[in-house]
């Protein structure tokens, strides 16, 4: 079931763009012009993430942020401003904040953002990758030899207790790899903290790595401790380094050699003691190449480098990862679902681009949309059908036809005939929706 999110914006323009954006990953969006509209919304819906301007008309986005937190302060808050400043950031953060993101949004941006609070709220379920619980939580689920050769190395590297780099495409389970390795070092009842360098503009990835003293800058009206500082004595987890600036790389490498930091506006030096544990889906020695990347700081993280191979590559993961989604899912909707041998058989053709990511996506699409609790080929995502029928050849046009009619039909049928949310659903354009209900006959 898709995560519910409480978009709270005045601008109706930027609201719709954003709903459109959040809609077509499978978000259910419910937007919010102002506080009364937003509070009647959380009172209503079991929202999961909160999106909010800072600045709502005659509203103030940061007094309705304390209202959120005072009543539902499980939820995450993500907080937008047209204006960039970072004193309005630091002060929503202090508040309560989970984030914060500017305007004019970035897509990829966004997606992080949305995706790491998500997850940091239901760490317990895992999200997006599947675990097991008691004294074998964070068990990595895999049949596939290279994995099995990962999971056999970390105790050794474990025990080195050296900086460990992972590398792999998204949605490969980085994060998990990163959880299993803190939860079974000398570290594991310490400090872990998380942080996506790619989520922050660089002035604010400055200020949350290495933190600012009262004054040093307008708008820091009190000390603010930095993620090196707070997992002193733990392990901190860098998300997506290739995207960290060259001047933030500098002051990285900086605390790693030294093991001391200083604070923005500050001339008191910090000690630290961390263990760092980085992990990118870039190459970084193409990024050497290009002065994209600092070579010092490349050799100071990746004293190990683990490389989490792509889905398509563990094709014997793909039956027990989806039975492991298929059961989570079902818990989640009440109802039991299974797969239909064609669509095991579709899935194991499929070359999953998306990963273990797209995988869940996939089968809670496909569960949602099954009225018997049968999961067949044409529930699944147009994606992916449309993918390993065009590899199989001409043969099976016709039955790629034949599905495809009955779709559009069934979808048309549930959308009571409004050709635009239809379109919407069937992730195509209008035109193209017309196009194909004039070569079946469909009217």
């Amino acid at each position: 079931m898709s995560a519910k999110i409480l978009l709270v914006d005045d601008n109706e323009q930027f609201r719709m763009s954003l709903v459109r954006m959040l809609s077509d990953d499978q978000y259910s969006v419910f937007p919010a012009e102002g506080r009364e509209e937003a509070l009647s919304i959380l009172h209503c819906e079991a929202v999961d993430l909160i999106l909010l301007d800072i600045r709502l008309g005659e509203d103030s986005g940061i007094d309705l942020l304390e209202h959120f937190l005072r009543e539902s302060p499980e939820i995450p808050i993500v907080m937008l401003t047209g204006f960039g400043s970072i004193e309005t950031a630091v002060e929503s953060i202090k508040k309560g904040a989970s984030d914060y993101i500017q305007k004019p949004v970035s897509y990829d941006q966004l997606m992080a953002v949305i995706h790491r609070n998500l997850q940091s709220r239901n760490a317990s379920d895992q999200e997006i990758y599947p675990l097991t619980t008691g004294e074998d939580s964070l068990r990595i689920l895999s049949r596939d030899p290279v994995v099995q050769k990962l999971k056999r190395e970390i105790p050794k590297l474990n025990s080195a207790n050296i900086p460990i780099l992972l590398y792999g495409e998204n949605g490969t389970g980085k994060e998990l790899f990163a959880n299993h390795i803190c939860s079974r070092s000398s570290r594991s009842s310490e400090a872990f903290i998380k942080i996506n360098c790619a989520a922050f503009p660089d002035n604010l990835l400055d200020n949350e790595l290495f933190g600012h003293e009262k004054g040093a800058y307008t708008g820091a009206d009190s000390r603010y401790k930095g993620v090196f500082e707070r997992a002193d004595g733990g392990t901190l987890f860098l998300d997506e380094i290739g995207d960290m600036s060259l001047d933030v790389q500098a002051k990285v490498l900086r605390v790693l050699q030294n093991q001391e930091l200083y604070r923005l506006g500050g001339k008191e030096i910090i000690k630290v003691n961390v263990r760092i544990i980085s992990a990118t889906n870039k190459n970084l020695e193409e990024l050497i190449l290009r002065k994209k990347f600092r070579q010092d700081l490349y050799y100071r993280l990746n004293a190990a480098t683990l490389y989490i191979p792509p889905l398509r590559e563990r094709i014997s993961d793909i039956d027990i990862l989806s039975e492991s989604f298929l059961e989570e899912t079902s818990r989640t909707l009440g109802r039991r679902c299974r797969l239909s041998e064609e669509v095991r058989g579709t899935m194991v053709s499929y070359d999953w681009p998306g990963n273990i990511r797209e995988l869940k996506n996939a089968i809670q699409y496909a569960c949602a949309l099954t009225d018997d609790g049968v999961v067949r080929t044409s529930d699944l995502p147009a994606r992916i059908r449309n993918q390993v029928f065009q590899a199989s050849g001409e043969e099976t046009l016709g039955i790629l036809d034949l599905s495809e009619k009955e779709i559009i039909i069934r979808e048309l049928k549930r959308s009571q005939f409004n050709k635009k949310k239809a379109a919407q659903i069937l992730n195509m354009s209008r035109t193209t929706l017309y196009s194909k209900m004039k070569k079946y006959g469909i009217e």
